[in-house]
């Protein structure tokens, strides 16, 4: 009975905890700076060495740029091969060499719809490009009156088909394909589904987005990106034009069926610009990976940054989601997400991968096109973020959880009703109403830590030095509860205390908001109910509101 008794605990023990892995709430260590000679990360930067090597020996592949960033540097990259790959006595390829980052430049071209958005230049990503480009049309059979919008378009929602109407070879003939001709033919062509029923990734849809944009901001598309976003990044090396790159571009190759190799020839895209034709270098990316990373409120505002980083719609494999125009995917074994974009045209295939919490960047990039979903990205990344997290964490980071997002006020003469900050002492204390709401503070450990009235705590820090009158709580271990938790109620809320002085000529807290409920000071007491057995019966109606 006893062996019995202990089999059960165990597997109870074991569902409990495997129960709670797979629905508590992932939580990261702050990034700051950490030792990169470290021989554990330089074992893991080793490995990764081990992985592409590998998978270049797997593929055929000859030559092979890779680079990592790290918040706002460099901290490792490696280039196997030459320049030319069939031709031994080519210089080493470098950094600097120029590749086709070919659909990565479409991350380019959203960018500069934000951009334009923000400037007012258009007045809405839900706009109808037809707006600005009246010359576009396409047939539209389904039970729907609407015209793609700019957010359609930079997420693959649109439901236009994959390819410009060209053909291929043909695209950088501006006498063939002009915007006339492409724009005729998709007069006479017709929707493949209704906006948002799938994602369908669409060439065309980036295309036409880069052009309507330009239309908008009067300009053209190229100069926009070269004047707004590229020289800006300090990406002087990169370029729409081969003309521009050729002198330090790396060739890339094409591997027959036979085994053989040839060097892959450049076609341009022409008038499909916007959708893949950027050129650039490993040392430029690594700028705009950085750019994605640590925000650059020149370039883009850091909220709008967070939009277009945010998913737009789910596949249904169940952990892949696309964006504005990222694509991302659920690291199972890290629980963390990867924000990625891949490029491909004849010769090259090159993949982007963020790890934003972290601030980790991968630039990979491979000189001959080959069947693979990342280019060795996932691979690395499942080394590279258990690593930086033990570093992290050994370098005394705190976790992201505990960390609150500083205001940024500019004090002026009429911010807030308090000229100094108050001491934490004013705000400890039980508050309650006739409601049964109840919010306490505490500060026996050192800090302030709150509650509402049950076993949940919430750490709490300053809004702003010109507002000390109002409080921040968030969820103190977000990492013991599922995610829809600390997103769905209390965390991150602002709670809004009212000052009186006290016969002593001190200061306290006479009354608080919090959650939408005004509460009065019952006692300076934090243990004020339990020390009383005082039950509010409704006095957890607050907290089970916001779980319903």
């Amino acid at each position: 009975m006893k062996i019995i008794n202990k089999q059960s605990i165990t597997i109870l023990f074991i569902i409990c905890f495997l129960f709670n892995l797979i629905l508590s709430c992932p939580n990261y260590p702050e990034p700051i700076k950490i030792n990169q000679n470290d021989p554990t990360l330089q074992k893991a930067y080793k490995e990764v060495d081990e992985i592409i090597k590998k998978g270049m020996k797997d593929n055929g592949i000859k030559s092979f740029i890779a680079s990592i960033v790290y918040r706002d540097e460099i901290v490792w990259s490696k280039t196997y091969g030459n320049v030319n790959p069939l031709d031994e006595n080519s210089p080493p390829l470098t950094i600097d060499n120029a590749i086709r980052i070919a659909s990565i430049t479409k991350t380019f071209t959203d960018l500069m719809m934000f951009q334009l958005r923000d400037k007012g230049t258009i007045s809405s990503l839900d706009e109808e490009v037809s707006k600005y480009f009246p010359e576009f049309s396409i047939g539209n059979l389904y039970n729907t009156k609407k015209s793609p919008t700019f957010r359609e378009l930079s997420s693959h929602q649109s439901g236009l088909p994959r390819e410009v109407p060209c053909d291929f070879d043909d695209l950088a003939n501006w006498d063939i394909c002009s915007e006339e001709v492409i724009i005729e033919r998709l007069s006479k062509m017709f929707l493949i589904m209704p906006s948002y029923q799938s994602t369908h990734y669409s060439n065309l849809g980036i295309a036409l987005l880069g052009r309507t944009l330009a239309k908008a901001a009067n300009t053209e598309y190229e100069k926009y990106v070269k004047e707004k976003i590229l020289f800006p990044l300090g990406m002087m090396n990169s370029s729409f034009y081969y003309d521009d790159v050729k002198d330090y571009l790396a060739q890339g190759l094409i591997l027959w069926p036979n085994g053989s190799y040839t060097i892959s020839p450049v076609e341009e895209l022409g008038w499909g610009n916007p959708m893949g034709n950027l050129y650039s270098t490993a040392r430029d990316m690594c700028n705009y990976m950085m750019f994605w990373l640590n925000e650059n409120p020149e370039i883009l505002d850091s909220t709008t940054l967070n939009e277009a980083m945010s998913p737009i719609s789910l596949v249904n494999d169940g952990d892949t989601v696309y964006g504005t125009p990222f694509e991302m995917f659920y690291d199972q074994a890290n629980s963390i997400w990867v924000k990625s974009k891949a490029g491909q045209l004849s010769g090259y295939r090159t993949q982007m991968a963020l790890i934003r919490p972290l601030k980790i960047g991968m630039l990979f990039s491979s000189l001959l096109a080959f069947e693979t979903p990342d280019v060795f990205t996932k691979a690395a990344s499942e080394i590279l973020i258990p690593v930086y997290e033990q570093l992290l964490y050994e370098a005394g980071s705190q976790p992201q959880s505990s960390i609150i997002p500083d205001s940024k006020l500019e004090p002026t003469l009429t911010s807030g009703k308090y000229s100094k900050e108050l001491p934490d002492d004013a705000f400890v204390g039980t508050y309650t109403n006739s409601e049964g709401s109840v919010f306490i503070v505490d500060n026996s450990t050192g800090v302030l830590i709150a509650n509402f009235g049950d076993n949940n705590l919430f750490n709490v820090s300053r809004f702003s030095d010109q507002y000390p009158e109002i409080l921040r709580i968030k969820v103190s271990n977000p990492q013991d509860y599922p995610c829809w938790y600390v997103v769905d109620g209390s965390n991150y809320e602002l709670v809004y205390f009212t000052i009186a002085s006290t016969p002593f000529g001190g200061i306290e807290c006479n009354s608080v908001t919090a959650m939408g409920q005004t509460m009065t000071l019952a006692s300076k007491d934090p243990h004020y109910l339990k020390n009383n057995n005082i039950e509010f019966e409704k006095r957890n109606k607050l907290i089970s509101k916001f779980l319903q």
